[in-house]
């Protein structure tokens, strides 16, 4: 009796551990990155002509689902003219090269020359192919334009129609200056 308790037993044990998914392995590189750049600093080139530029103190790229990473980010695009559309700056960056999405994330700084305006944020998705820029319902959003400033919450943008928009709780400040003041700034600088 004591044999045949001590066999089940054995053979219990035995079936458990061959029945574990040794292929886990594949998993586990899937998550290894395929390269890591420290300091590094990527141009990307069209015609002869630098049309974007992106620096990092680290970036870490994947290479089983086109998937990018990078820390400490600055970035530059130009326009065909050579002329600089956007800088900007954020504390993790996010790439989907594949799908041409791109996640921002942790005190974003965007300048933007055309129309010009700032935005300030801390949660941030572009996607490339619709030319959209968007944050989460709940996270608030900066924009500085001219003489106005705006927060607010589910901010989107497009950068076909030049126009931006807030879903809620949105507060502002627009800076007016009378027109004595104007013809003396004015007068000044001449």
């Amino acid at each position: 009796m004591k044999l045949s308790v001590a066999l089940i037993t054995m053979t219990a044990v035995f079936s458990f551990s061959c029945s574990l998914d040794y292929g886990k392995e594949v998993f586990v590189k899937d998550k290894i990155p395929e390269f890591i750049f420290i300091n590094s600093s990527f141009a990307r080139y069209e015609n002869n002509k630098k049309t974007a530029e992106l620096s990092a103190d680290r970036l870490e790229q994947y290479k089983s689902d086109n998937a990018s990473f990078a820390s400490n980010t600055t970035f530059t695009t130009w326009s065909h003219d050579g002329t600089i559309q956007t800088e900007g700056k954020c504390g993790l960056l996010g790439m989907d090269t594949k799908n041409e999405i791109y996640s921002l994330f942790n005190d974003i700084e965007i300048k933007n020359s055309d129309p010009k305006l700032e935005i300030n944020a801390q949660n941030l998705k572009w996607n490339a192919k619709t030319e959209q820029l968007a944050s989460g319902k709940s996270d608030t959003v900066r924009i500085f334009k001219n003489d106005v400033e705006v927060s607010g919450k589910g901010f989107s943008a497009s950068s076909i129609t030049n126009a931006f928009k807030f879903e809620s709780e949105t507060e502002g400040t627009i800076i007016q200056q009378d027109s004595t003041e104007n013809a003396a700034e004015e007068g000044a600088e001449q």
